[in-house]
């Protein structure tokens, strides 16, 4: 009878399961490990041979401790030092939320800054807070506070909000305000950047990034449908775009930028200005592990007011001006084959050097990108858990704009140089 035992812990007759209970839930302790060898040109700050080590750590109370660690071989690099990324992460979690703090240390000697000076050095600290009020209203804030060496040291704050408000089960109402790109979301932790966006003035001090960005959107799940639309503006106080191509700095003296030997990329200054626009987007949901996307961005970006002659006057000849950009993509996981799939075609003018709506846009994208892994299964032949993995940006090379080095070799600028990478996964 329930007259004699409580309501919330009722069994199932037939199973004797517990089918609903107030008791705590009950988790256990769970270790996972990873490591990784990479090698090859990379993207900026990121060539050459790489060892990565990830160490995860979930407690029996929901909470959680991380530990990362990245070093690159110094046989690989221009420069005598060793290149390193140590990260830890810490998460707690509670009734009324949760709340995560990141430090992180990087040490790039082989990136060398405008009159010569080199090894970047960078020391960050995130944390954000989750905070549920009810079922209605959840507020996530945080900041990443940065110091940055290279000529000479640098701090900034970056502080950001996210206020969400539910009606209803299929609406929600979106108010952030963002500083930093990096950061604005405590999901961002989750895939921050590994190499911070580093770039200088024309003395090889660092500059920041650091902007004002106020969005206002509102989502609607209609069926297997999700429709969302938001306005935004913001400010951004400096800027970069990515070039590639053989530069020594040392015939480059008063040019704002920053070069990875390495890799044969650079990033070059630009200055500050203002950008507002409107985004929309529809998600359909095609299985239940795969879905489709298409997004429209009508905004702010840095074109070529004509064609670019030389690199010294590249900046110079930038302009702020309206641009669109238009996203297809498809992400998820096929059930038949196993194969995770996520590929993408972002299109905007060729002339654009920045994306359009710099705050919402991942750093990789840039038209054609896609991501397979793909399990392989070939009896006895292959051992259980291996993996085949390839990964493309600008495949195309799309949005090239060719100037010339002072020395007088082409280089070339571009929101993202094209970049492949492929590799075995093994799962054991």
């Amino acid at each position: 009878s329930t007259a004699s035992r409580p309501l919330l812990r009722l069994k199932d007759p037939e199973s004797g399961l517990s089918i609903s209970t107030s008791a705590p839930e009950q988790r256990r302790a769970v270790s996972q490990g990873r490591l990784a060898v990479t090698n090859g040109d990379g993207a900026f700050g990121q060539g050459g041979l790489h060892q990565v080590l990830m160490v995860d750590r979930s407690l029996e109370d929901g909470d959680g401790a991380m530990l990362r660690a990245d070093l690159g071989d110094a046989h690989s690099m221009t420069s005598a030092g060793v290149s390193a990324n140590v990260s830890l992460g810490y998460e707690r979690r509670s009734q009324f939320g949760s709340t995560r703090l990141v430090s992180e240390a990087q040490t790039h000697p082989e990136l060398i800054g405008a009159g010569g000076a080199a090894g970047f050095s960078v020391l960050r600290l995130a944390s954000t807070q989750e905070l549920a009020l009810g079922d209605a209203v959840m507020v996530d804030a945080g900041t990443l506070m940065v110091a940055e060496r290279l000529a000479t040291t640098r701090f900034s704050s970056q502080p950001y909000v996210r206020i969400a408000f539910r009606p209803d089960d299929n609406t929600l109402v979106v108010y952030r305000f963002a500083s930093g790109r990096e950061l604005q979301s405590s999901e961002d932790l989750d895939h921050m950047n590994s190499v911070h966006p580093m770039f200088a003035d024309a003395a090889g001090r660092p500059l920041s990034g650091q902007g004002r960005h106020h969005e206002m959107g509102v989502s609607r799940k209609l069926g297997k449908r999700l429709v969302s639309a938001s306005v935004y503006t913001d400010h951004l106080s400096q800027d970069s775009v990515g070039g590639s191509g053989s530069l020594d700095v040392r015939t480059a003296p008063g040019l704002a930028l920053v070069a990875d030997p390495n890799t044969q990329t650079f990033r070059l200054a630009t200055g500050t200005y203002e950008a507002r626009g409107v985004s929309v987007s529809l998600e359909q949901t095609l299985t239940p592990l795969l879905r489709a996307s298409v997004a429209y961005d009508l905004g702010t970006a840095l074109e070529r007011a004509r064609e670019l002659q030389s690199l010294d006057v590249a900046a110079a000849e930038l302009q702020a001006r309206t641009a669109q950009a238009l996203t297809v993509m498809v992400h998820g996981k096929v059930l038949r084959s196993g194969t995770t799939v996520r590929a993408e075609y972002r299109w905007q003018p060729v002339n654009t050097l920045t994306q359009v709506n710099a705050y919402n846009a991942t750093p990789n994208e840039a038209y054609l990108s896609f991501y397979l892994r793909q399990r392989l299964a070939c009896g006895r032949f292959l051992p259980n858990g291996m993996d085949a993995v390839v990964e493309a940006t600008n495949l195309l090379e799309q949005g090239y704009q060719p100037v010339l080095a002072p020395d007088g070799h082409t280089l070339f600028l571009a929101q993202m140089p094209r970049a492949i990478q492929g590799g075995l996964a093994f799962n054991f």
